[in-house]
């Protein structure tokens, strides 16, 4: 029973991190970073309180840390709760079409390696192979097409998830091989929770990690797993691609490029990765005087059709007004053009229903435009009262990898989450960050676990 997996599992499993060339470790303790700085700004936001009673009342085991402090539950359960809190204000890096990679990959691999004492370079080259499988995948899987069938892409987490944690926790290749079988058996989420705006958004993502742990230990107890995962008649492709995949990508300069970085956006502002262009923009465009604020007559939008489809609706926040306002354009150009700035502050639950920013954004009119190829495409179009009209083009918004942040951006951006956090012995942001820096050549993720639960 052959399969293209077979190939990915095989590099996945013997690859050894000296393997791995430095810039990808670098990249992979970059996420770190990232990931950690949106879990400490997430840590109190809502659905995490929830989620850490669910996870202390599933837990059998003290295995893994809930980052943050000195508790610890079953491994699979600290995984959940750690990604509920990285993936809560959708600052989270991301990969086309919307997998949200380090927000389950890093607190499975953190999980793991406090279970099986793995050093930092262990970790690091876990998270690299993870990433490198996953998006093979997922170049695979787009290549004749855009989303997923309706399904949350990060479905790709189950498969990086349950790599990452079969390397450090030491299982055998056709342990591996089980384990990813029965993370894919699991399957995860639809994009229906963007378009509803709940919070099950955050959720899913906690699912990704806990499933892709429950997996590893089902195979690693023995349990056997789907053998045809990426091609079988209900495999993968079939289930989720848009269309036939080109299997040839998926082996493409394996075991010498580990792909990932090329991809990955790292967020800059705090909402769908789709809007980032519009936001930067219009900041630009406001912060250069164009945007006569007090003037404009009318404001409208045109998209390109992915944006249309997760963040084109109508603003109406209601039960979660800060999933509300992440996921959707008109918030996004109402906050960027009335009060100049999208940091954490702008994207609170109060924020997001403040009358103002409600009734200018109920005010813009928004249509998709086919021609944009581009999935975060679009151009606002601005109508003053003295007749005057400005067309603000937008595309490729910072943080992604066609216009990257800089290792400042990426600092920056830590300290902003971690001033935001509600937790005061977190205000210190450089004493954290000073903690990550040293993870590649620690003997054990403790130091760093410590250090934020300080």
């Amino acid at each position: 029973m052959n399969d293209p997996l077979d190939a990915l599992l095989d590099h996945a499993f013997f690859v050894e991190a000296t393997k791995i060339p430095t810039e990808t470790m670098n990249f992979q303790l970059r996420r770190v970073l990232d990931n950690l700085g949106c879990l400490v700004a997430g840590y109190d936001q809502a659905g995490t309180s929830m989620a850490l009673s669910l996870a202390r009342r599933w837990s059998g085991a003290q295995e893994a840390t809930v980052i943050g402090s000195i508790e610890k539950l079953a491994a699979p359960q600290a995984a959940f709760v750690n990604a509920v809190r990285a993936r809560a204000l959708d600052f989270c890096d991301v990969l086309s079409p919307g997998w949200h990679p380090s927000s389950s990959d890093v607190p499975v691999a953190l999980a793991a390696a406090e279970m099986s004492g793995a050093g930092g370079e262990a970790v690091l080259a876990a998270l690299a192979v993870g990433q490198d499988v996953g998006q093979r995948i997922n170049r695979a899987a787009q290549a004749n097409g855009f989303f997923y069938r309706g399904f949350d892409s990060n479905v790709l987490g189950l498969f990086s998830g349950a790599i990452i944690a079969s390397r450090l926790l030491g299982l055998t290749r056709a342990q591996m091989s089980d384990a990813i079988g029965l993370a894919f058996d699991f399957g995860i989420g639809t994009f229906q929770h963007y378009q509803d705006k709940v919070l099950a958004v955050r959720i899913s993502q906690g699912l990704v990690a806990r499933h892709a742990l429950e997996a590893v230990f089902l195979a690693r107890a023995g349990i056997s797993g789907p053998k045809r995962t990426l091609a079988g008649e209900c495999g993968f492709f079939r289930l989720y691609g848009p269309a036939a995949p080109d299997l040839a990508v998926l082996g493409e300069n394996l075991g010498e490029r580990f792909l990932g970085e090329e991809a990955t956006c790292v967020k800059l502002y705090p909402s769908c990765g789709v809007t980032l262009a519009l936001t930067e923009a219009l900041l630009a465009a406001r912060g250069r005087g164009e945007i006569p604020f007090d003037q404009i007559a009318g404001l409208s939008l045109r998209i390109s059709p992915a944006m249309n489809v997760i963040c084109g609706g109508p603003y109406a926040p209601a039960e979660t007004p800060e999933v509300d306002a992440q996921f959707n354009v008109r918030y996004v150009a109402a906050n960027a053009i009335l009060r100049g700035r999208a940091t954490l502050d702008e994207f609170t639950a109060s924020a997001a229903t403040a009358p103002d920013i409600v009734a200018f954004a109920q005010r813009i009119d928004v249509a998709e435009e086919p021609a944009f190829g581009h999935f975060d495409q679009c151009e606002a179009i601005i109508s003053n009262k003295d007749g005057a009209r400005r067309v603000i083009p937008a595309q490729f918004g910072r943080g992604w990898p066609e216009n990257p942040p800089t290792q400042d951006d990426l600092i920056a951006k830590f300290l902003q989450c971690a001033a935001f956090s509600g937790r005061p012995g977190w205000r210190d942001g450089d004493a954290l960050i000073a903690a990550i820096k040293t993870l590649r050549s620690a003997a054990s993720v403790e130091p760093l676990i410590a250090a934020f639960a300080a």
